[in-house]
């Protein structure tokens, strides 16, 4: 099967747009009181998908990943710092892409609900396209591309009692969510 790079990276832009929306936060609405602040869970937080499918070549001799992953990541450190991570990788069998957000920046919260706002201050993105490696690329991020992006959290347990960062674009608990994992790195 072959896919061509600019069908690949115009679905690379139609999951970042379904999936990391960007919401303007209105200034009069963020507050970076402290006891929001501490009644939020950081530390480092992993919410990550894998295909259940594996490539190998087509003689069937060696491994060459899964055809497609992605990982979203935050690490809320203390004093309203935090670093936001996004990997996405795709493999065809033959040619791998894959695409590195980071953004660091600051967290600012809501008083009266239970939201958060990412406010980033530098970043950077990376692409890889082991096919076509004249179009690699490692760019800082452009100042149009540091909006503040609102989030609403909750803490649930999973199936074993561990505790998630639940993460939606919208504060109706009804909305899809995005289930992040404590972690370490």
């Amino acid at each position: 099967m072959k896919i061509s790079l600019k069908r690949l990276l115009a679905a690379f832009a139609l999951l970042l747009m379904i999936g990391w929306k960007v919401q303007p936060v209105p200034p009069e609405q963020v507050n970076t009181a402290e006891t929001a602040l501490q009644a939020f869970p950081g530390g480092k937080w992993l919410n990550g998908t894998f295909s259940m499918s594996n490539w190998w070549t087509y003689d069937g001799k060696q491994y060459v990943g899964n055809p497609y992953t992605r990982s979203a990541a935050f690490n809320f450190s203390e004093k309203g710092k935090s670093e936001f991570y996004l990997i996405i990788k795709t493999n065809t069998g033959y040619c791998t892409t894959e695409a590195f957000t980071y953004l660091k920046g600051t967290v600012q919260f809501t008083q009266g609900e239970q939201s958060f706002s990412f406010v980033p201050a530098s970043g950077s993105y990376r692409g890889f396209y082991s096919c076509a490696s004249g179009s690699n690329f490692n760019r800082a991020a452009r100042s149009e591309e540091l909006k503040p992006s609102k989030y609403y959290w909750s803490m649930e347990k999973d199936s074993q009692g561990q505790e998630m960062l639940v993460i939606r674009f919208s504060n109706d608990v009804s909305a899809p969510a995005n289930y992040f994992k404590r972690a370490e790195w």
